[in-house]
């Protein structure tokens, strides 16, 4: 059966329900009720809703829960290596944590690098806080998902690895505490979202691919 969890999530659901029962047994309840509320914010927060992706082949769904922050064209020196579009969804703590694969493909790369955790909605901070690429090969195009670490966010986990095959709507990872999410993709995809607007992660059909 699939977890409506992400796995990360266990570490602190089940302790916290632990202590909220045991401070219950021991007529603790202040506590108890503490450790509760506690319990049910991680449920929330880590939590990973069923989502289908019933996007047809030549869509992209979005990979992650948020607002747009931004739709532009742009040169990608360091993995595609030419013009691209470029689609940024911010991740508020209230939004769903975990990203999934905007289309299927394989995982040619993937590459963490260190950096500093500044405001997510600040110009910049995809050349200097701490981010995580995946670039993903669908027959002689190339997608890259970067995820950025926020000023909450300190921990960004990646759940694919290299030579690894994604389906569409896939989980490939999560970002802790919010943040943000770029997808790269060939400038002859048309994007369907505009900046500001909200998408959903594996749901919302975020750019549509036009003859090239």
């Amino acid at each position: 059966m699939r977890l409506p969890l992400a796995r990360e999530g266990l570490l602190f659901v089940l302790p916290s329900l632990f202590l909220s029962l045991l401070c219950c047994f021991l007529h603790i309840y202040s506590l108890a009720i503490i450790f509760f509320l506690l319990f049910l914010f991680f449920l929330y927060f880590f939590r990973n809703p069923k989502s289908s992706a019933a996007a047809a082949d030549d869509e992209l769904i979005s990979p992650a829960d948020g607002k747009v922050m931004a739709v532009e064209e742009l040169f990608e020196a360091g993995f595609i290596r030419e013009k691209i579009r470029r689609i940024s969804v911010f991740m508020s703590v209230s939004d769903v944590h975990v990203n999934r694969a905007p289309c299927e493909g394989c995982v040619e790369k993937v590459e963490h690098r260190d950096g500093g955790f500044k405001l997510a909605f600040k110009k910049g901070i995809d050349d200097e806080n701490e981010r995580n690429y995946i670039v993903v090969r669908r027959g002689d195009e190339r997608f890259l998902i970067v995820q950025i670490a926020g000023f909450l966010a300190r921990r960004i986990i990646c759940y694919v690895r290299e030579a690894d095959e994604v389906k569409k709507g896939e989980t490939i990872g999560m970002i802790a505490f919010g943040s943000r999410v770029d997808l790269y993709m060939p400038t002859h995809y048309e994007t369907a979202v505009e900046p500001g607007q909200k998408v959903k992660a594996g749901l919302t059909k975020i750019a549509r691919r036009t003859a090239v």
